[in-house]
């Protein structure tokens, strides 16, 4: 019997590893434990003619020095090196699920890969889970007559792929993780689809009510600024999120307050929630991070990635959905919770007020990169 054994070890270290690191090694580990799943992958996508390999060398998370005029180092999170009678090929794989294209990430990668000597052929793969379309141009903006081939793929293309391979226990495994992570999209309404779309405006109006209003006023006064409200709808289609947000640009962090939509699995609720969150590269993240440390011990939120040093990381005061639904009036009861929240971070900000709170008015995002854990996410 299936027991879905990867998503349970995801579980157990709840907080600690992140879903696209975790998948990665799942996607890596196979490839390097079955070549012939590998190899009938790439005949699939018609990546290469050659039809024979010697050999194939699969590794994650290989770190590249940044180039002259790189802000950062580069990390693809797969990289495979294929080896054949006549050439070797050299594939840089980026994988997003839930999450967006860091900083010039793409053009980063294939940047690196122009400038790599030995490899015939060279392709850098950007496979994701959600739509999230990108410009060839803009990728090989600093790139004349490269040899770097670019493919876009979506990770329900992976899925098709795989229900077609040997059904090994490996296969299974990782086809039931996809299922669960929402990786295996069929292009078809389901029921559950048509109910959600057929109740969104009544849900988003909900939402509305308990955010808008006194609560964004008490946000605004707490954080100095708030931005346009546009912008909580922007968040829904690439975050999976509904927030009203402030920016504070001279620390590279933020704060944000509403609903947490995506969830991990069918059956679970969103999320209410009051997020701290600061850059991997902000001058005083490590004043920010201890801050938040103490934060958590003194006051009861929750951390993710405060150990680590290149992913966001942020502490939350949050509650399930589910947590109001025994009360009588919804509405109320959230806007009770935000408020209530409000006025810890106020009180936080008093005790910590050589942090650098100062918010600026504006629109954007919130964040170019949010690698958040899997924890967080739900």
């Amino acid at each position: 019997m299936l027991v879905a054994l990867f998503s349970r070890l995801l579980n157990l270290n709840t907080g600690s590893i992140p879903l696209e690191d975790f998948f990665t090694e799942l996607v890596a580990y196979l490839f390097s434990t079955d070549k012939e799943i590998l190899y009938s992958w790439l005949k699939n996508l018609n990546l290469l003619d050659i039809n024979i390999y010697l050999d194939a060398y699969v590794s994650t998370q290989r770190e590249f020095e940044p180039l002259d005029d790189h802000r950062l180092a580069s990390r693809p999170d797969i990289l495979i090196e294929l080896v054949d009678a006549k050439s070797r090929s050299i594939i840089f794989i980026e994988s997003k699920i839930g999450s967006q294209e860091g900083y010039e990430q793409l053009s980063r990668y294939a940047e690196i890969l122009h400038g790599i000597s030995g490899f015939q052929h060279k392709f850098l793969l950007y496979i994701t889970r959600d739509f999230d379309p990108k410009d060839k141009a803009d990728i090989f903006k600093n790139i004349s007559q490269s040899t770097v081939q670019f493919r876009q793929l979506r990770w329900h293309q992976f899925y098709r792929f795989l229900k077609s391979q040997a059904d090994t226990m490996l296969v299974k495994e990782i086809v039931t993780f996809m299922d669960e992570y929402r990786m295996a999209h069929n292009n078809q309404f389901s029921s559950i689809d048509v109910i959600a779309l057929a109740n969104f405006t009544k849900s988003l109006k909900l939402m509305e009510e308990t955010m808008w209003g006194e609560v964004s006023q008490r946000f605004e006064k707490v954080l100095g600024a708030i931005k346009q409200k546009s912008t909580a709808l922007t968040q829904i289609q690439w975050h999976g999120r509904y927030l009203m947000t402030a920016s504070m640009p001279s620390g590279r962090w933020w704060c944000g307050l509403g609903f947490i939509l995506k969830t991990s699995h069918l059956t679970d609720y969103p999320i209410v929630r009051l997020v701290l969150e600061v850059d991997p590269n902000s001058p005083r993240r490590a004043e920010i991070i201890e801050t938040m440390k103490d934060i958590c011990e003194q006051y009861g939120w929750r951390g993710y990635n405060l150990d680590s040093s290149k992913d966001w990381a942020g502490i939350v005061r949050d509650k399930s959905l589910q947590d109001f639904l025994s009360e009588e009036d919804h509405v109320v009861a959230v806007k009770r919770f935000f408020l209530q929240a409000l006025d810890e971070l106020e009180k936080i900000k008093d005790q910590y007020s050589k942090l650098p709170w100062v918010a600026i008015q504006g629109n954007g995002e919130s964040s170019d990169d949010t690698r958040v854990s899997s924890s967080n996410l739900v």
